[in-house]
């Protein structure tokens, strides 16, 4: 599903990345450790190909970082997910216009978006705030709302940056077991994380890097 093959990726005249090598299967979990500046968010980047590697090759699916053409760049992205440590919602919207404008951004019909996104809520269980503001959302909530919008196209995969980052003990263990039901759905996840002591109780494979190396 994804595989990065000897990708290095510098920036400003910095090594950032260097000689990552990294298969993921079709619906399994990784989880991306390491100290912040490490590379993780880079790494979660060059996957969704909001930026390209300096050498070496991204593949995604059927879409590699080198033959890739600008105009499959969205139809990549519709099928890959990202959800964040800061939300990125649209604080002026509702719940359920945040996880509809993933749909129409992709030119899903109106009459297929009602259902879809009343469908996604539910499996988040979120759909009982459908048309509350985001503002009045606690951090669990904006981040569940988060994920509805990143699973509404059916993603291969799913790449979570520091998902938790920002939520309480409780908040973390609701947010996790979400994406690990997504994950048993059959999507792929990627999830980078500075926090050790979730990575131990998710037993799941761990991908380790520091100064822009794997290390383990």
């Amino acid at each position: 599903m994804v595989k990065l093959n000897g990708v290095w990726y510098r920036a400003d005249g910095n090594t950032i990345l260097e000689n990552i090598r990294l298969d993921i299967k079709s619906g399994e979990f990784v989880s991306i450790v390491g100290p912040s500046g490490a590379g993780k968010s880079t790494l979660l980047r060059l996957i969704h190909m909001e930026i390209f590697p300096t050498r070496g090759v991204v593949e995604v699916a059927n879409y590699k970082s080198n033959t890739i053409m600008e105009k499959e760049i969205p139809h990549l992205r519709r099928k890959t997910g990202v959800i964040f440590q800061d939300f990125k919602l649209l604080e002026d919207r509702d719940v359920f216009e945040n996880v509809a404008f993933a749909l129409w951004a992709t030119g899903v019909r109106r009459s297929r978006i009602k259902k879809k996104v009343f469908k996604v809520l539910a499996e988040v269980g979120i759909s009982h705030k459908r048309f509350t503001p985001v503002v009045q959302l606690s951090g669990g909530e904006k981040q569940r709302v988060a994920i509805a919008r990143a699973i509404v196209n059916d993603p291969y995969v799913l790449l979570a940056d520091e998902p938790t980052g920002n939520l309480d003990p409780d908040a973390t263990e609701d947010i996790v077991g979400l994406i690990k039901r997504i994950n048993k759905m059959g999507v792929a996840v990627l999830m980078a994380t500075h926090k050790t002591e979730l990575v131990k109780i998710l037993k799941e494979k761990t991908v380790r890097i520091e100064q822009g190396r794997i290390v383990s």
